[in-house]
């Protein structure tokens, strides 16, 4: 029976990852949002401080992720009493293969005013089955529920869809609020992309992720655009809501190369 999580726990700080982790461009390597959703793990166990949060995660990835175990550690960069830098690492065989970096910021003593959120449009009834994209299909596509309000996975151009992580991150475990934002970010390329998989890559090195408040509920809705420069790289950014309004923005520089024939 397969284990209904993306990570395993395999003894202290070390983790292995399942096939939920696969992603779309090599059937041996992770998408990018299962790890990095671990290392956020990693630094909210750090040291917590349960009257701060986490404002900016940058995640930097290294090298290919295979589907294996790995060590996950953080560690507190620079202490304070209103801002906090963080840092945590991913590590195979000895090789770090993704960082993170995070600040956590002082909550507010007072509530400051504040604009009306931007809001999404309604969830929609109907999920889209991820095997009608095979070029996307993957372990992570199919661990994930898709309910798009307009483009998907086959069409070029920007896209917003509503997701849902079917799994926890490791068994008997609940899915932090960030820990949900950065695993969904990191497909924000994918369901807009400007190139056709299947004679393009279009890999993200890094992912940045703004928060401006925890989300609540196990669904977000991600607005997301892609731009490509034929002299240059590429660069996708999203907004990621709930169903209470607008809870964080990202981006991604985009590695683009051409498929060998």
């Amino acid at each position: 029976m397969m284990l209904q999580a993306f990570w395993i726990e395999a003894g202290e700080d070390t983790f292995r990852a399942t096939i939920h982790t696969q992603g779309p461009w090599h059937p041996d390597f992770q998408h990018g949002g299962p790890p990095a959703a671990l290392l956020v793990r990693q630094i909210e166990r750090c040291s917590p401080r349960p009257y701060m949060m986490l404002a900016r995660v940058s995640i930097d990835i290294l090298g290919p992720m295979p589907i294996a175990t790995f060590r996950a550690t953080a560690l507190v960069v620079r202490s304070g009493r209103s801002v906090e830098l963080l840092n945590a690492t991913l590590e195979h065989e000895g090789r770090t293969v993704m960082r993170a970096n995070a600040w956590r910021v002082k909550l507010p003593n007072a509530q400051p005013p504040a604009q009306a959120p931007e809001q999404a449009p309604p969830i929609p009834a109907e999920t889209t089955d991820p095997t009608q994209t095979p070029a996307w299909n993957c372990g992570f596509l199919t661990a994930t529920e898709w309910r798009f309000v307009r483009g998907n996975y086959a069409q070029i151009g920007s896209a917003m869809a509503w997701i849902r992580l079917r799994y926890p991150l490791l068994a008997g475990e609940e899915l932090s609020p960030t820990q949900r934002l950065i695993a969904t970010a990191d497909s924000a390329n994918g369901i807009s992309s400007a190139l056709d998989i299947s004679t393009w890559q279009f890999i993200p090195p890094e992912l940045t992720l703004h928060i401006l408040r925890p989300p609540t509920g196990e669904w977000l809705c991600m607005d997301a655009a892609t731009l490509i420069q034929s002299e240059g790289t590429g660069l996708t950014t999203s907004k990621l809501y709930d169903t209470h309004g607008l809870a964080a923005r990202s981006a991604q520089s985009l590695f683009i190369s051409r498929r060998a024939q």
